[in-house]
């Protein structure tokens, strides 16, 4: 878990960090403050820079000319994956935080030092149960008798139809046959995954090439499939999209 802090006043900021460090450590949670700082633009620049996946600690009232607010929405567009938890001494400030759909997962205000305690370290500990389950989806898993194999979603070239029951998962550097149908396995895949075949299911972010005439893709790697007539429309308008 990378932790981001925005905070202008010096002793809050310090006081948030030491409240950040004792929740990591008491809850063994795995994860760092990335950065803490009083400047709305060093965080846009080290996310940018270093695609960071983070929990980000905002203050409503950076005194800058980007409030908490217009920094919150710059790290959505940056960090698709942003948990972020907006702090502010003002209690009537919460319905900007709804107004502009920042998607924060909580609104701070530090009135009470121990309730702001208290509440930092519930954040943290939904922010990692966030994380955990993102992390889930991010793997397929085949399990088997004796073992389980884990790969990573975005490794995945394409899915075929091998023998009767058996389906071959296509990496650029792997091949793992498991039991199962396309038909069952077409419904527990998300959209980034499309049935060009009745012998395929494709990665169309792994799409190099479709020829239309042949009705061939190219996959990155080079390998190829097979695309149906009746198929070949969706998919090309799912790679267009």
């Amino acid at each position: 878990m990378k932790i981001f802090i925005c905070e202008d006043n010096e002793d809050q900021r310090f006081s948030l960090e030491q409240v950040i460090v004792s929740v990591l450590e008491k809850e063994d949670i795995k994860g760092n403050i990335e950065l803490s700082s009083d400047s709305s633009k060093s965080i846009i620049d080290y996310i940018s820079n270093n695609r960071c996946k983070g929990v980000y600690f905002l203050d409503i009232h950076i005194g800058e000319d980007m409030n908490g607010i217009e920094l919150a929405e710059q790290i959505n567009q940056i960090d698709k994956d942003a948990i972020i938890i907006m702090i502010t001494s003002n209690k009537d400030m919460s319905h900007l935080v709804f107004k502009y759909h920042i998607g924060a997962i909580d609104y701070i205000v530090k009135e009470n030092f121990e309730e702001v305690k208290k509440r930092v370290k519930e954040c943290i500990i939904c922010a990692n149960n966030k994380l955990k389950d993102k992390s889930k989806e991010e793997y397929f898993f085949i399990e088997r008798i004796d073992s389980v194999d884990k790969i990573k979603y975005e490794d995945i070239l394409y899915f075929e139809t091998c023998k009767k029951r058996f389906i071959g998962l296509n990496t650029v550097d792997s091949y793992i046959e498991f039991n199962g149908t396309l038909k069952e396995l077409e419904k527990k895949l998300d959209d980034r995954f499309i049935r060009c075949h009745k012998s395929y299911i494709v990665n169309k972010n792994k799409i190099s090439n479709i020829d239309k005439k042949q009705r061939i893709i190219t996959m990155e790697g080079g390998s190829k499939c097979y695309v149906s007539l009746l198929l070949l429309k969706k998919t090309v308008e799912s790679i267009l999209s």
